[in-house]
Formats: structure tokens, sequence, C-alpha cells
């Protein structure tokens, strides 16, 4: 019998503990194939694509080889396979078809056949060789000379030469949070201090920071200009500890998605129009300390709308609508009506580019 391995990630507990009860329904009517194992150790993986972070999660998956499945309410996904919510057992048992219909057939062993018995026949006497002479190996070939650039030629050796080399990004000049949750921007863990906020590590390894469960308390993180001297580096052993102390480790994606939000103030993110209309992709994550996201959440899931028709419709002033439009925007729930913008110089650098005022 093939076992499977398999993780679902990004889920709140209490859905956790629902699906996992399902998933063992599920498994012991189609054979008990599947195992659950970390994320790391899994060949599938089911991501939380409705939560606000899940399409951070699957910008760290794609690639990895991993069998990539939804978890959502929608049904556009750019996954392997998609797993509709509300999930019951027959809907994973289901899942289980697909996937295992999709995997290859283990080969099976060549069957050991007897060996042939060999028969002796008799052969005639070889005639004697006489060995030849060795031919004389051909000297190597010696390398054309290779002409020097004339003066009329250096000038466009130079610009080829430098056009192949990657493009030096500057460093912004006054940087906020948001420039060091790109990836590549820290080497290590690192740990930021702030009168009037709670202590605040960064963690990229692991893709989290440590910090209480609520967001609002690290606003005006998201406002500071933060040197490289402001970081202070954070042994990897101590990290559990600092956790405990903190009050846990949450998912970057939900800092980053507070940075855009606190970092517009009320202005549109750049390369967006403030006369297109926007659309959810799919029901965000809601955090319970701003109330007001369930209402814009509720007006955009009826379809694109322009800013101010959001704002009217829900009843919440529009400086707030576009900071919210932003958070959505910048971690992957909502885009234009008519799609994202294409990629300029000042936003690469992945999903976090746009998060930079």
């Amino acid at each position: 019998m093939t076992t499977h391995s398999i993780c679902f990630a990004g889920l709140s507990r209490e859905e956790e503990a629902e699906i996992t009860a399902r998933f063992k329904q599920a498994n012991a009517s189609t054979g008990n194939r599947w195992l659950l194992t970390p994320e790391t150790e899994a060949g599938v993986l089911v991501i939380d694509m409705d939560s606000m972070y899940g399409q951070m999660s699957l910008m760290k998956a794609i690639g990895s080889g991993k069998t990539l499945v939804a978890l959502t309410a929608g049904g556009r996904a750019d996954t392997d396979y998609v797993l509709q919510r509300p999930v019951t057992a027959e809907s994973i048992a289901e899942l289980f078809k697909q996937i295992e219909a999709g995997m290859p057939a283990p080969a099976a062993a060549p069957r050991a056949e007897p060996a042939p018995t060999p028969v002796e026949t008799p052969q005639p006497a070889p005639a004697p060789v006489t060995p030849a002479a060795a031919a004389p190996k051909p000297a190597p070939a010696e390398p054309a000379p290779v002409a020097a650039p004339t003066t009329a030629e250096q000038p466009a050796v130079a610009a080829r030469t430098t056009s192949e080399q990657p493009a030096f990004v500057a460093p912004p000049a006054e940087p906020r949070l948001a420039d060091y949750l790109r990836p590549g921007a820290l080497a290590g863990p690192v740990r930021l201090q702030m009168a009037g906020a709670p202590d605040l590590v960064l963690d990229p390894s692991s893709q989290t920071y440590l910090s209480g469960q609520a967001l609002k308390p690290l606003l005006p993180y998201c406002t500071k200009v933060i040197r490289e001297a402001d970081l202070v580096p954070v042994p990897a052993a101590e990290l559990p500890a600092l956790a405990a102390s903190l009050g846990g480790s949450q998912p970057l994606a939900r800092l980053a998605w507070l940075c855009a939000l606190g970092g517009g103030n009320g202005a549109l993110a750049p390369g967006f129009g403030p006369n297109e209309k926007y659309k959810l992709l799919r029901w965000p994550q809601t955090e319970r300390e701003f109330p007001k996201h369930f209402r814009i959440a509720t007006v955009m899931m009826k379809g694109p709308a322009l800013l101010t028709e959001i704002a009217e419709q829900s009843g919440v002033p529009l400086a707030e609508v576009i900071d919210y439009v932003n958070a959505c925007l910048a971690t992957g729930v909502a885009e234009p009506e008519s799609g994202p913008p294409p990629a300029t110089d000042a936003g690469k650098g992945g999903l976090l580019g746009r998060f930079r005022r």
C-alpha cells in the first residue's frame, strides 16, 4: 500500500481541528493511505487561500515540487487542485481520488526469469593478429588569437558588459518597515524597539514575526523611518524564549498587510488609478480590531466598484476605504477590474515591492 503525505497550512486552530476530523473519516474510507505530516515533509500542501496570508504561502510553495491544493470558498486558484469550502469528508475523499489518479503508478518490479542454460558450440581458433603500429596523435590546434577591440568597438563592448550585469537597486533614502519585509532584505532575525509600541522581532527564515496578536499597537512601526542601526541582530537560539515572552509568532504577511494599511494615509498606492474599479478575488481574513473592514469587504465582494462607490455603499470614509484597498492589493487579495498593473522598476522585489510609499 502506498502512503501519501499531506499538510493543511494556514488554518485557524478551530478549523484545523474540524478539517483534521473530516480528514480522518475520509482517510479511513479510502484505506488509510494518507498521512498528516508537517509542511516541510508533506508531498501535498493544502493552502487556505481565503486568509490574508494564503497568497504569500502559495508563492513560497511554488517551485517546491509539492502538489498544491487551494482551500477556498471561491472557484479560482492557481493551484493543481481545489478543495471547496465548506469541507466535508466526502470532498476530501474525492480530492484523494483526483490526486491519486494524477500520480504515476509505482513501477512494478520486473519478474525474474530463469537464466537459459548456455550451450557450448565449438568455435574455430581465431587467426593471429599482428599488432599495428599506433597512429601518431595529431598535434592540438592552437587557439586563434583574439583581436583586442578597436577604439570604436570599446564603447559597445563596455555597454554590452554593463547590460549583462544585474541592475543595482539602491535602498530607499528613508526605509520603512515594509522595506525590510521584502525577500532578501534581512540576513537573519532582528529586533526592533520603539517608545509607545511593543517590541517586534522579524524572522525572515520562518517568514514570521514575534509580538502579540494585536496589530494596532504595531502601527507606529509602519510609518517610522527605520535605519539599519535600529535593527538589533537576534541569535536564532533565543527565538523560542522571545516568542513566549512577546506573545507568540505570527505570519509576516499580517505585518505586510498592516504596513500597506497604515502607510498610505488615505492615498492610493503608486501604480493604481483612483478612477479604476476594484474587486476582491476572494473573501479576506478580517481583523477584529478593524470592524469597518467587514463592511468594505461585503461591498467589494458584490463586484468591481469605484472607490467612491465602495465608500458610499459601506458608509466608511473614503480615506479608510483607500487604506483597506491598498492592504488588499499589496497582499494579492484584490486587484483592479482591468487586472494588475505592469511591473516597474519601483515595484520590483516581489509582492512586498508595492509597500513603499
